[in-house]
């Protein structure tokens, strides 16, 4: 199967996720849930940043084992850090022209375009909303 198929447990405090997932090989997901429910932690076991007991097999690759750095997974944290001093298009091209044109994924314009963000473009981090904020860090990580 392409895709990633997950099944983990981990505890943090009084706090325990146990999770079953298969996740198309494509695409954009997204994960819904209340404040509290475990969304940001189970993201955080799949990029290798928090240890959890289970497995993970992405296309068909057992990834438990391998390190944060050696998973090709990009994470957009909750809280935004774009450049203050360049705008919208320089916070984005920032990540684009260093990744090399090779190892590109999709193109610049693909990513504004499905993030929304033609109109912000030219506007500065601070004249942004927090959610207009995370769709342009999401499109940063997309692009690099």
């Amino acid at each position: 199967m392409n895709g990633i198929v997950a099944h983990f447990q981990t505890r943090i405090s009084n706090f325990a996720l146990d999770l079953s997932l298969a996740l198309p090989g494509q695409g954009i997901t997204a994960l819904f849930g209340p404040s509290g429910c475990g969304k940001t932690t189970a993201l955080r076991c799949l990029a290798g940043l928090q240890s959890a007991t289970g497995h993970f097999v992405i296309d068909g690759e057992s990834w438990h084992t391998r390190p944060a750095h050696r998973r090709a997974v990009g994470v957009v944290f909750q809280e935004a850090s774009l450049f203050a001093h360049l705008d919208v298009r320089g916070n984005l091209e920032y990540g684009y022209r260093r990744t090399p044109a090779p190892e590109r994924r999709i193109r610049f314009d693909q990513a504004v375009a499905w993030l929304g963000l033609s109109e912000l473009l030219e506007r500065d981090p601070a004249q942004l909303s927090g959610g207009e904020r995370q769709r342009v860090a999401i499109a940063r990580a997309l692009l690099t």
